[in-house]
């Protein structure tokens, strides 16, 4: 159907975006791979704190997919995050949690005939959400 066409392009699109902004062309992702080194180090730097402290009025996440872990064990934050039969999503430097009035979305599409997958979350005490 022309929906499914167009959200696939749309998808597309994201995806071509994250990948330009995990090689450096997006402040998000780079923010991201600091707070995961700053993490695995045990440092806080102030700067990293206050900037992934403030608010987002939009999260964007991919959904997670279980996968072998990619680092070696001594560079895996928490001993390896999502694997073959771990299907627990662990927060540990994703994207800056949303403003409490924002939205958290995640997504992960199964190719072209696979099925498209989105999350939307929200605080419910929110009036504006």
């Amino acid at each position: 159907s022309r929906r499914r066409s167009l959200l696939l392009s749309a998808l597309s699109g994201l995806r071509q975006r994250r990948r330009a902004a995990m090689t450096g062309a997006g402040l998000d992702r780079h923010l991201q791979a600091l707070a995961a080194v700053a993490n695995q180090m045990r440092l806080r730097p102030p700067f990293l704190t206050q900037v992934l402290g403030q608010p987002w009025d939009l999260a964007f996440s991919p959904a997670p997919r279980p996968r072998p872990p990619l680092l070696p064990r001594p560079l895996r934050p928490a001993g390896g995050g999502l694997q073959p039969g771990n299907w627990v999503l662990l927060v540990l430097t994703g994207p800056p949690q949303p403003h409490p009035d924002g939205y958290g979305v995640s997504f992960t599409g199964g190719g072209a005939d696979g099925p498209v997958l989105a999350h939307i979350s929200c605080r419910e005490g929110s009036p504006k959400t």
